[in-house]
Order: structure tokens, then sequence, then C-alpha cells
């Protein structure tokens, strides 16, 4: 008998296609689980990707990681301050990326957006306050 020859999949990204059951379901090539080490029973948590494209999964337990991380880090606490902030509804052109254009309309990276479209709906999604002072 021959000997199993296995693949280097160290850096790989890509790993088969799979097809949505009629159920829902998806089933996770087997080289995916073996790298990634999921197992029979592991939770993970399924999240949309922000320019729609798919879904992304992790594990559970990389995500307390993750939260723990977001604890002690200061930088992600006061962005989160300033969007405690935003009880005021901000536009685009609220946004330190916006470059108007005429009064009505401006860019922002590429993008041609309404001076007042609201700050959720940006198409690059980076908005980001301007500098008070």
């Amino acid at each position: 008998m021959g000997k199993e020859r296995r693949v280097c999949t160290r850096g790989r990204i890509v790993y088969g296609i799979v097809t949505v059951s009629e159920k829902g379901q998806i089933a996770i090539p087997v080289d995916a689980r073996r790298d990634l080490d999921i197992k029979t029973g592991d939770k993970l948590i399924v999240l949309k990707r922000k320019d729609e494209a798919g879904l992304t999964l992790i594990k559970l337990d990389k995500m307390d990681e993750l939260m723990l991380l977001l604890q002690e880090d200061e930088e992600f606490f006061k962005k989160l301050k300033e969007v405690g902030k935003m009880g005021k509804k901000y536009t685009c052109k609220d946004c330190k990326h916006y470059r108007p254009i005429d009064e009505t309309k401006g860019d922002c990276f590429g993008h041609e957006v309404p001076a007042d479209m609201p700050a959720e709906q940006c198409p690059a999604k980076a908005f980001e306050p301007k500098e008070e002072g």
C-alpha cells in the first residue's frame, strides 16, 4: 500500500466550493477543519461581511481571546466613546474624509455622495467625525 501524501496548506485561503443544502447547511471541507482545528461540537460565530460578499466564521474561543484584547485597548474605547456621542445625526459632510465638490455633494474615497447622506449609509464605510475645535 502506498503512503497517503499530504499537501502543505500553510497560507492557504481557498479550501474548495461548498453547496448550501435545502436546510441552509454547508459542510466545512476537511482540510479547513484540520488546519483550523475545528472539531465536532465547536461553536462558530457567523458574521456578515461588511461588503456583503459572504460570511466569515470565527471559532468562539478565538472571539473570547479578541474580547480580552479589546478590554485592554484604550484606543478602541476612545473611538467607542466618540460613537456614543453620535446622538447627533451625522451626515457625510461631517466626516473628516469628505471633500466637497459643490454645496450639495462631495467625494468620499472616490465615491460621489450627497452632503446630507446619513453617515451610517457611507459607501466607503469609513465615517469618522471631523475634529472639533
